[in-house]
């Protein structure tokens, strides 16, 4: 007998989902959630682009920036080596 109620009870909340569900269509107030909720959802996606198009953007620069601080280094131990070579060319050069 309980599982007969559970049954009944069941298949009442059931067929009062169903009677629900299908109405004649949306209301106002769905479609106007519905066109929000598209218009949130293009603008997220628009600022994704704009933002992915600011990380490549970004991206382009500090590689730029890494190339010329790799040159700098590079004069940096160039000129370095050039003050080192030619400091011991001159100690070892004079005599008093």
């Amino acid at each position: 007998m309980k599982n007969f109620k559970k049954i009944v009870i069941g298949g009442l909340v059931g067929m009062s989902l169903i009677a629900t569900a299908c109405s004649s269509g949306p209301s106002e107030e769905q479609l106007n959630t519905l066109g929000e909720t598209r218009q949130a959802a293009e603008a997220g996606e628009q600022q994704v682009k704009d933002l992915e198009k600011e990380k490549r953007s970004l991206q382009s620069e500090l590689e730029a920036k890494q190339q010329e601080l790799s040159r700098a280094q590079a004069e940096k131990a160039r000129v370095e080596k050039a003050v080192s070579d030619s400091g011991e060319k001159g100690e070892g050069g004079m005599t008093e």
